[in-house]
C-alpha cells in the first residue's frame, strides 16, 4: 500500500488546475517541506499560477525566508510536484505557534494502568496525555 506521501504529488499533479488542491497538499506537508522549526512560525495560504504566499509572524522571520526562498521553492517542487517559481512572504503576528511540549511524566500511581480503547488516536502524543489523564483521574478518587 503507498502512502498518501507518495500519492500526493500524482495527485497534484491530476489536479493542478484546480489551485485549491496544490493549496491543502502543501499545508498538509508544510512541515515535511520546511521542516518542524520553520512550520511552527509559517503557514502557506495561497497558491496562484505559479506563486505561494506564505504568512510569517514577523519582518525579522520574512527577511530570513527569503534567504531560503530558492531552497523552499525547490524542496516544494520536489515533494509535491508542483511548478512553484515564486514564493512571497506576508506578515501576520498571529501564525506562531508554541513550540510543542512533550507530555508530562507520569506521576507515581497507586491504581495499575488504564486500559483505554485508544489504538484510533493516531497522535502518539494525545493518546499519551489522554491515558495519563484518564490515570490520574482515578488516582485522585482513592
Amino acid at each position: 500500500m503507498k502512502s498518501l506521501k507518495t500519492l500526493l504529488p500524482d495527485l497534484v499533479r491530476q489536479y493542478a488546475a484546480d489551485g485549491q488542491w496544490r493549496e491543502q497538499a502543501a499545508a498538509a506537508l508544510w512541515n515535511e517541506i520546511v521542516g518542524e522549526h520553520l512550520a511552527r512560525r509559517t503557514r502557506p495560504v495561497s497558491i496562484s499560477r505559479s506563486r505561494l504566499v506564505v504568512l510569517v509572524p514577523s519582518s525579522g522571520w520574512k527577511r530570513q525566508l527569503r534567504a531560503l526562498r530558492g531552497q523552499i521553492v525547490s524542496r516544494l517542487n520536489q515533494v509535491l510536484g508542483t511548478d512553484i517559481a515564486r514564493v512571497v512572504f506576508r506578515i501576520d503576528s498571529t501564525v506562531e505557534r508554541a513550540p510543542r511540549t512533550p507530555p508530562p511524566a507520569p506521576s507515581k500511581r497507586t491504581s495499575a494502568p488504564v486500559d483505554l480503547p485508544l489504538q484510533g488516536i493516531a497522535d502518539k502524543e494525545l493518546r499519551a496525555r489522554i491515558q495519563a489523564a484518564a490515570a490520574a483521574c482515578l488516582d485522585r478518587g482513592k
